[in-house]
């Protein structure tokens, strides 16, 4: 077999893929070392060149979406154009942009790996509507005498109330809950 070099960067994202794609297909328990090196034709040592465990690459896969994720909310967070309650909705009902991310996170074996992704989430996306939500107060749009417990209570509530991993729902029914959660943040939150 031909020994073909790339890219550290190359080769470490594709080391990634293949094992986003195995542990959303397997899950991450069913899922070993040799799976995902025979996936990508490559021998188990380069595997350990870039990652010392399975949970490490698990990690590294958590990050790399949390920081598209967090970009997406920064682009938020600086437009001009949309008001606090628009910028609230869209960090609160954000739809899932990585179906590769959202089979692993919902895979029946990955349970504790999506209650970590969940928490890790919830801590990165907090500051970003605590902010929105105090300047929103300030500038009249709600009322809010806690910003950054408000953000984490709706952070919480919204991503696992909605979670279709946790409560497995038609996709009727997580739309009716949706617009349910839509209204009460409109309620409690945004002034009249």
């Amino acid at each position: 077999m031909t020994r073909i070099s790339k890219n550290p960067e190359v080769r470490k994202a594709e080391i990634m893929d293949a094992s986003l794609e195995l542990f959303a297909n397997k899950g991450f328990e069913d899922t070993a070392v040799s799976d995902i090196v025979k996936k990508i034709g490559v021998a188990q040592g380069t595997f350990y060149y870039y990652f010392k465990t399975k949970e490490e690459i698990m990690i590294a896969l958590i990050d790399r979406f949390m920081v598209e994720h967090e970009e997406y909310i920064k682009t938020i967070d600086e437009d001009l154009h949309m008001s606090p309650a628009e910028k609230v909705n869209a960090i609160l009902f954000v739809k899932p942009f990585h179906q590769k991310v959202s089979d692993f996170l919902h895979h029946e074996n990955n349970a504790w790996i999506h209650q970590k992704f969940l928490v890790k989430k919830i801590n990165e996306i907090t500051p970003y509507l605590s902010r929105i939500l105090a300047k929103g107060t300030k500038e009249g749009f709600f009322k809010v005498e806690h910003a950054e417990e408000t953000a984490e209570f709706l952070l919480t509530a919204v991503n696992f109330m909605l979670d279709p991993g946790i409560f497995e729902l038609e996709d009727s029914k997580l739309e009716e809950k949706k617009n349910v959660a839509k209204n009460i943040v409109k309620n409690l939150v945004i002034k009249d």
